[in-house]
């Protein structure tokens, strides 16, 4: 199994059972770079869903104590080979990667731990994990993207998304209790 993908394409790749150490590994990292700054570490992202195609690189969500320790975040994360992007979307998130434009291998999403993002990526992943049929219908959603935005990561991540917005609907807090994880 390789990481890597080059940036702005999106090319699937089924899901590989070297995906957990790969993670495990990176996340030693992280933790010795960051220290007592990472709060905790998750591996999130289609790679984190056992039978869930994906791009093959690697999402690490970085829960912090809060966005006064971001900055102080950056140079660690540089020195184990990461880019910083700084909030790029604008919603209280710093964005990582790993590798250079031809190959992104790891992304880190760097956020406090009280952030609702942090508990959002918990929440897909989890119910992706623990419910066949939904992660079965976004390898189908996914499949039909990437043929079709191959080349636009934005469209293919913007498409998918709605997907993501429906199932956090569905099993988020506001959701009965039965259908939460």
């Amino acid at each position: 199994m390789t990481l890597g993908l080059k940036r702005g394409t999106v090319a699937l790749q089924p899901s590989s059972a070297e995906y957990p150490a790969l993670f495990e590994e990176e996340r030693a990292r992280v933790r010795q770079a960051l220290g007592a700054l990472a709060l905790d570490i998750q591996h999130v992202g289609s790679t984190s869903i056992p039978g869930l195609a994906g791009k093959p690189i690697l999402d690490l969500a970085v829960g912090i104590q809060n966005t006064a320790q971001m900055d102080a975040c950056i140079s660690p994360l540089q020195a184990i080979g990461y880019t910083s992007f700084d909030d790029r979307e604008g919603w209280g998130e710093y964005f990582f990667a790993k590798g250079d434009d031809e190959a992104r291998t790891h992304y880190i999403h760097l956020l406090p731990i009280s952030h609702p993002k942090w508990a959002e990526y918990l929440l897909f992943r989890d119910v992706l994990r623990r419910q066949p049929d939904l992660r079965d219908k976004y390898n189908q959603i996914k499949a039909a993207l990437a043929e079709a935005h191959g080349n636009n990561r934005r469209q293919y991540t913007a498409q998918k998304g709605i997907f993501v917005q429906r199932v956090l609907a569905e099993f988020g807090p506001t959701a009965p209790a039965s259908l939460r994880p």
